[in-house]
């Protein structure tokens, strides 16, 4: 006891232990989720911060390049310059003063990287960066040639042609300068990214037809998956990040619908540090699932299983007093209190007080259990019960019992109101289902006994009794029977006269003939007519069979024939070891047929060779004889009568001689003046010895303990 207390507390321990543990790790755990959470909204507020400074930036750009494009609109100079035909010495003056603006305004803005003019009236372009040439001269030529809007438009990132140095790449913005020329404003594309965050970030300007201008991309970022057009469809209203291959994008544009500006950085996901953190959070939950089990399994161990196994134990415990109450009521060892008591304390509840009791009997079941092993017994035995149970239980209001090893007892409660014969009629159903299942299932036959209803639970032991005296009768009515006791219950309360013997010699007369057909159609007749009487029982039916097997063998010996060697066995033995009338039926007519079919051999077999070699036997079998004897007497070959009498008796000389000479012993040994050796020279022996060996082969005891045993039963 103190042993299992101190497991019980130790157990504790252990489990508080546990759930401190998991406790602490499931803390970790939604101290990491709630990092990582905090985390993510922490990089989508810095990526949208930063997308938003560089919209700005680009805002700015965008209304300096159309401030610097309004100012060369409204120069005086410049329009007077546009419109001369021709390049003059006056124009010389004016292109400097034209210069010298356009110089100015890049001076002013560090992202504008040149200026080109362009004149349609002299056709020569006034490029900041390249001497003053002809359109047809100048080396970016195609920004003026292919210009056909009427307002300006961006061209996309492309390396500068015209100037001095190492080309750049350029931003460039083309718009008219009234009817008369062209200007091209080129910004600096590598300044104008130049405030990109880090690697980890990208960028993508789209004009307002849909092209991509120019593109700015870190090392963790792939801009080649991206499709600008579906981007710009899928854009946010509520300037939430979209997610696109494993990357967050943001896109917003200006109002006035020129740039559109696209940033990109990849999920917060893909990071080494978020990774980290799931790898933590995968490790938790792994703990935490261990710890659960754990923690399970110890509490299932020191609580659940115990509150478990004293909630099987009353249950099995209530179903043993159930089955227990049950048995007595049926015995009848309950008084009538006792059975309303028990009745209230085991909760029975059941919807009248009309009673009818069901038995099974399952033939050959003991031998049928004493053939398998240990366990296996148990579990057929419990199995074949509960089918019983659970059928009757789930269909009727109704409670079994094992009454013995081969019996099952159902009390059935029969409902108010309830025709007994429809009863009847369903319990016969329900009997014949379980019958045909255990059958196929176990290779058992199954009778079953009916009782009458009875009014009061108080005579549920007269019905038990009832239901087994009918189960009583499945002798006679077959083992897979269903009897009911008011077919039976006038059986057996008299004794009724057997056949008549003059009945019985008529019944086996057919037989002398060979006539075994007529016999068995007789003896069914016979048969049939005396269960017919309302009155019969067990006994007259064995009765009536012992006297057919007597009349066979009268039959037999009238022919000179013994029953016992033709069927070599007892007879009598063999028919009431069968259980069932048919059993026994089929047994005394292979019997009969057996006797019928050997009279008519022997008969046709015998002639009057054997005739005469038997009768000589006969007359002399106590005196000296042999086969010589009867060869030189007859003048018969002595080899042809031993094989004769070997093939007509089943037996030879020496064996035929013998059992007439210990025949005949038999009769002298019950005279005990007359002495051994005197009975031994008056059956034809030459010595005693020879006498009391053949006496003991055949009767397994010698002449004197046989004497004795006759003097002994006189």
């Amino acid at each position: 006891m103190n042993f299992a207390k101190t497991r019980f507390s130790i157990g504790n321990l252990v489990l508080m232990l546990l759930i401190f543990l998991f406790i602490a790790v499931l803390a970790f755990a939604v101290s990491l989720l709630k990092n990582q959470s905090a985390a993510e909204e922490r990089f989508i507020e810095s990526f949208r911060q930063t997308h938003d400074n560089l919209v700005s930036v680009s805002m700015m750009l965008e209304n300096q390049i159309n401030t610097v494009y309004y100012q060369l609109t409204l120069d005086y100079t410049l329009k007077e310059w546009l419109v001369q035909p021709k390049p003059t010495i006056s124009n010389m003056a004016m292109l400097g003063e034209i210069q010298n603006n356009s110089l100015k305004i890049i001076s002013s803005n560090p992202l504008v990287l040149s200026v080109y003019i362009y004149s349609k009236g002299s056709s020569t372009v006034l490029a900041t960066n390249h001497e003053f040439t002809s359109l047809e001269q100048f080396p970016d030529k195609e920004l003026f040639t292919q210009f056909n809007e009427k307002n300006g438009h961006w061209i996309g990132k492309r390396p500068e042609k015209a100037g001095y140095g190492n080309p750049k790449d350029i931003l460039t913005f083309v718009a008219p300068l009234g009817d008369n020329g062209l200007v091209a404003i080129n910004v600096d594309e590598r300044k104008l990214f130049a405030a990109t965050p880090d690697a980890s970030y990208g960028m993508m300007l789209v004009g307002k037809n849909g092209g991509v201008l120019t593109t700015r991309e870190g090392a963790e970022v792939n801009m080649d998956t991206l499709q600008p057009e579906r981007l710009l469809d899928a854009k946010d209203s509520s300037n939430q990040p979209i997610e696109a291959a494993n990357q967050y994008v943001l896109v917003s544009d200006h109002t006035s619908g020129e740039w559109t500006f696209i940033s990109v950085t990849p999920q917060i996901k893909l990071s080494p540090a978020w990774k980290q953190r799931q790898i933590e959070l995968v490790c938790a939950s792994a703990l935490l699932a261990g710890l659960a089990v754990w923690i399970y399994a110890l509490a299932r161990r020191i609580y659940f299983q115990p509150i478990r196994k004293l909630e099987t134990h009353y249950n099995k415990n209530l179903e043993d007093l159930k089955h227990h109450f049950t048995l007595n009521v049926l015995t009848g060892k309950l008084k009538e209190s006792d059975i309303r008591d028990k009745l209230a304390e085991l909760s029975f509840r059941f919807p009248s007080d009309r009673w009818i009791v069901v038995l099974f009997q399952i033939d050959n079941f003991y031998n049928y259990l004493l053939s398998m092993k240990q366990d296996d017994r148990f579990f057929m035995d419990k199995t074949i019960y509960n089918a019983i149970k659970w059928t009757f239980m789930t269909t009727y209001s109704s409670y079994p019992a094992k009454t013995e090893l081969e019996k099952v007892s159902i009390l059935i409660s029969v409902p108010e109101g309830t025709d007994e014969s429809t009863m009847l009629q369903k319990l016969e159903q329900t009997i014949c289902y379980l019958q045909k299942e255990i059958e196929d299932n176990c290779s058992l036959t199954v009778c079953a006994g009916i009782s009458r209803v009875h009014e009061s639970l108080n005579h549920a032991h007269t019905a038990y009794h009832e239901a087994l005296k009918a189960v009583s009768f499945k002798a006679i009515y077959g083992k897979r029977s269903i009897i009911r006791y008011v077919d039976v219950a006038a059986a057996g309360k008299t004794d009724e006269i057997t056949p008549q013997s003059a009945d019985i010699d008529k019944l086996c007369s057919p037989l002398k003939e060979g006539k075994h057909i007529e016999f068995e159609a007789n003896l069914r007749s016979m048969l049939q007519g005396l269960l017919r009487e309302e009155r019969f029982s067990i006994d007259r039916v064995n009765a009536f069979f012992s006297n057919v097997l007597y009349g066979i063998v009268k039959v037999t010996l009238e022919h000179r024939l013994e029953l016992a060697d033709i069927l070599h066995e007892d007879v009598f033995m063999k028919m009431y070891s069968h259980e069932f009338v048919q059993d026994k039926t089929e047994y005394v007519i292979r019997t009969a047929s057996a006797v019928s079919t050997h009279i008519m051999t022997t008969r046709s077999s015998h002639n009057k060779t054997v005739r005469l070699v038997l009768d000589y036997i006969d007359a002399h079998f106590d005196e000296p004889i042999s086969l010589t004897t009867i060869s030189e007497t007859l003048g018969i070959n002595s080899s042809y009568i031993s094989t004769l009498m070997k093939q007509e008796l089943g037996h030879g000389f020496v064996e035929h001689l013998n059992q007439l000479r210990i025949k005949k012993a038999l009769e002298l040994l019950e005279n005990p003046n007359l002495a051994i050796k005197t009975v031994s020279e008056m059956c034809g022996y030459d010595t005693v010895h020879s006498f009391i060996r053949n006496f003991k082969k055949l009767h397994l005891f010698t002449p004197s303990e046989y004497r004795s045993k006759i003097l002994a039963k006189r």
